[in-house]
């Protein structure tokens, strides 16, 4: 199966310099680092300035605020590269897409990912040793330490489970990886590979789960469908 044609992806820019490469690269893992910066150093002030939980700041203010900050990202750098508007920008990204055969595929392909991830039985193991090194650990206020979406609202945690799939689907998926394509046909090992390095502001958890980056590249890979990326997700979210 390959990705349908797609004059709209056709059609953006490709980074030709090395300099501009190494920009692209950068753009996979500057949100992270800024997750990481954030919560290290702004989780109890804001916690204080707004009379919030820590779970609030770190979940409902640094994180979806680093999310929706993608979001906005994937606007300005197409406006910025491709030389689009929002319109555009939602149609290079495949907002207006919807591939029945990729959302199809989405399901086996999670059950596939954690099949495998079962017979492995790699995941524990990866854990326990990137917990051994100090600046990947999780410290023990962590909203993934402390089980933060139990103990924000409904309404806030819906909201903050849905700026992350969709930003980092239209960031990640949409913007960002047709713009690794100077690597060649294997260019979307290199984008799994680099959305796993980029969450490493909860690396115990994210990096074992480098089977279900690579899943969502290569599906995007594949079909180029967004919606189907989002589900896949969604799904391998609620496995963690």
């Amino acid at each position: 199966m390959v990705v349908p044609e797609d004059p709209d992806r056709q059609a953006a820019w490709q980074p030709q310099t090395l300099v501009a490469r190494a920009a692209v690269v950068s753009l996979h893992l500057a949100p992270g680092v800024l997750a990481y910066f954030l919560l290290r150093t702004s989780r109890q002030p804001l916690q204080v300035a707004l009379g919030i939980t820590s779970a609030e700041a770190q979940i409902g203010v640094i994180m979806t605020g680093v999310m929706l900050l993608m979001g906005a990202a994937t606007f300005f750098c197409a406006r910025l590269l491709d030389g689009l508007g929002p319109v555009g920008t939602l149609r290079l990204t495949g907002f207006f897409r919807f591939d029945w055969m990729a959302v199809l595929l989405a399901v086996p392909i999670w059950l596939a990912v954690l099949a495998t991830s079962s017979v492995l039985s790699y995941e524990n193991s990866l854990r326990a040793f990137i917990e051994t090194v100090d600046w990947l650990a999780i410290p023990p206020w962590h909203f993934q330490r402390i089980d933060g979406f139990a103990q924000i609202s409904p309404l806030l945690g819906a909201f903050a489970l849905l700026a992350n799939v969709l930003c980092e689907e239209m960031w990640f998926r949409g913007f960002l990886q047709n713009k690794l394509l100077f690597l060649g046909r294997l260019s979307w090992i290199v984008a799994g590979l680099l959305f796993t390095l980029y969450h490493v502001f909860q690396a115990p958890i994210a990096y074992p789960g480098v089977l279900g980056a690579l899943a969502l590249a290569g599906l995007w890979a594949m079909r180029g469908d967004l919606w189907s990326c989002i589900l896949l997700h969604t799904l391998l979210n609620a496995a963690v």
